[in-house]
């Protein structure tokens, strides 16, 4: 019993002073917060920026003068002036019930004429506001061999860009009709994240923090403004994309602590660690509240929208995963489904018409969105979309549903990337030794024998099939010849293929006369016949690619990965170590 006695007193006594130790610790607690709202309170009574006026201009009840075309009518906001213009101008959308996109001028007094409003601290109440709608834009795409100008046409909002001929690809115009109300204006990921500004109280912490920790070395160990700092970057993040990837992440860690060094987390090697953790779950709770919203781009991938077999979050995620810009975008402002279906089947009677190139680029822009609903999420057959969407297998529209998804021009590119690495290739080419060198060189012989009278197109396409055969990959798995066989015969055959690039070669009369027919097949179906060299094949493949939004063979990877990655430039910032390795060369 006296065991017994001394081990309850001396559990008491143990529980007793770690009770203690824990009051202890909440007190101190709330004393540091106590103490840090205190002297948040101070310094916002004494920052001359926020001006105590201002505020209450804010809660007060606020009447503004908006001008709308020819009517002008009082705009009344209970709450007063909002702080951000997206509040406003949301305000004013429901308000008058507009459904165009448009932008906002204030009249200013010292000048007595209409500025751009950027900034709801140039109004006050009963200022004057005036909408300004914003028209469609028309982009003419003319490669020339000249010059690099960028020309504007105030009558018709038409853009001509003229980017270099790359020595030889065709130099015909194409026109891209972007409507900016038809999907958001998305970037490609920039090579440096820039970090956004955050709330104003967020900004005066992180001001006085970082002179603390240029001046003593301390960190910022206010946590209270971290849920501000994460919002934030998830939004601008979602400007890029729904979906970063690792290395983006990491890439968005470490631009904040370059730009905010008392952020770093103190025992971490790189300073940054949990930061990514915590960006990687702010994104997904800010995709979760984005398909609240109905947001397409992420609500495709919720569970009731998924095939019963794949009815698993992590399971077959539709998500951009080659760069793409607009994987999923929304439908234009006052369309819906049933309204573009309509625009489709016209577009499908368009399409037969001749000399109706203008109408077909208009209505393709416009049904941009629910095409790549039905692509994306209903996954059809090649065969299907031929004949739901004949348009979008011309080689113009190819070119423009490439641009439209990366924002990249494709053939341009394409070809004035194979030029530029030409002589480097042809080198690697040459000093590679063994079987694969000798074979190598025996496709570059006739190269060799008629170096003065080689056409560009026929350079190019030896040297693609020689990057096929150098990243080990097997030519005839994306490449099938025929020579002189009866076009039954090449029909019934290609029939059986999924991805290929077809040459049919015939011999005249002479010798040397000698006609070559390229196309593409997919999924048994030829869909471009009559294409010019190996070289725009091979690029038009590769825009169908995204187009269709098919995957890339498994055995033709690496030089899919080529053409991707080394030759448009998309997301060649991750690279298999093959594709590292000869980047390298090419840039040694």
């Amino acid at each position: 019993m006296a065991k017994l006695e001394s081990f309850r007193e001396y559990l008491n006594e143990r529980l007793t002073a770690a009770a203690m130790e824990i009051f202890g610790a909440v007190e101190k607690t709330v004393a540091e917060y106590q103490e840090e709202n205190d002297r948040l309170g101070e310094l916002l009574r004494s920052t001359p920026s926020i001006q105590q006026c201002k505020i209450e201009s804010y809660m007060e009840a606020t009447v503004l003068r908006v001008i709308l075309g020819e009517n002008i009518q009082k705009l009344r906001l209970p709450s007063g002036i909002p702080v951000t213009m997206q509040d406003l101008i949301f305000s004013v959308k429901e308000t008058f019930e507009i459904t165009e996109e448009f932008s906002l001028q204030y009249m200013d007094t010292e000048f007595g004429d209409y500025f751009t409003l950027s900034s709801t601290a140039d109004i006050q109440n009963k200022d004057t506001i005036k909408v300004v709608y914003t028209s469609s834009t028309i982009l003419t795409v003319c490669p020339d061999k000249n010059i690099d100008n960028v020309a504007i046409d105030s009558c018709s909002t038409a853009t001509t860009y003229q980017s270099e001929d790359s020595a030889g690809y065709s130099a015909s115009c194409d026109m891209l009709i972007v409507s900016p109300k038809s999907f958001p204006e998305r970037v490609q990921w920039p090579e440096q994240f820039e970090i956004p500004c955050f709330s104003h109280e967020s900004e005066i912490v992180l001001a006085r923090a970082n002179e603390a920790y240029r001046k003593e070395g301390t960190l910022l160990t206010n946590p209270r403004i971290k849920s501000d700092i994460l919002e934030r970057l998830a939004e601008c993040i979602y400007m890029y994309t729904a979906y970063p990837t690792s290395l983006q992440i990491i890439s968005v860690a470490k631009a904040l602590i370059q730009t905010h060094p008392c952020l770093k987390e103190p025992g971490s090697v790189s300073g940054h660690y949990t930061w990514q953790t915590s960006i990687k779950y702010k994104m997904g709770n800010y995709r979760t509240k984005l398909r609240g919203f109905g947001v397409p781009e992420v609500e495709c991938n919720m569970l009731k929208h998924k095939h019963p077999d794949d009815k698993k979050p992590a399971k077959n995620v539709k998500k951009a995963r080659r760069a793409e810009v607009n994987y999923l975008p929304l439908y234009p402002v006052g369309e819906n489904a049933e309204s573009l279906e309509k625009e489709r089947i016209q577009l499908v009677t368009d399409a037969k018409k001749k000399d109706n190139t203008r109408m077909i680029q208009e209505k393709m822009t416009k049904t941009f969105s629910h095409r790549r609903h039905e692509v994306v999420n209903q996954c059809p057959s090649v065969k299907d979309l031929k004949d739901r969407w004949p348009a979008l297998f011309e080689t113009t529209q190819i070119k423009q549903e490439f641009q439209r998804i990366t924002t990249k021009q494709l053939e341009p590119k394409f070809l004035s990337m194979l030029d530029q690495y030409t002589p480097k290739l042809l080198s690697i080419y040459h000093s590679k030794g063994g079987a694969l060198g000798n074979r190598l060189r025996d496709r570059m012989a006739i190269l060799l024998q008629n170096r003065n009278s080689n056409p560009t197109d026929k350079t190019r396409e030896v040297v693609i099939r020689c990057l096929i055969d150098y990243l080990g990959e097997e030519e005839g798995d994306l490449i099938k010849e025929y020579h002189d066989v009866e076009l039954g015969y090449v029909l019934q055959d290609l029939g059986q293929h999924v991805m290929k690039i077809y040459v049919i070669k015939n011999k005249g009369a002479m010798d040397n006369d000698c006609t070559e027919e390229i196309g593409i097949v997919l999924e048994g179906v030829q869909v471009i016949t009559g294409l010019g060299n190996m070289a725009q094949a091979c690029a038009l493949l590769l825009g169908m690619t995204y187009a269709l939004n098919l995957s890339y063979p498994k055995q033709m990877k690496y030089t899919f990965e080529a053409f991707q990655k080394l030759l448009v430039e998309l997301d060649c910032t991750k690279l298999t170590i093959k594709m590292a390795a000869l980047k390298n060369k090419l840039l040694s």
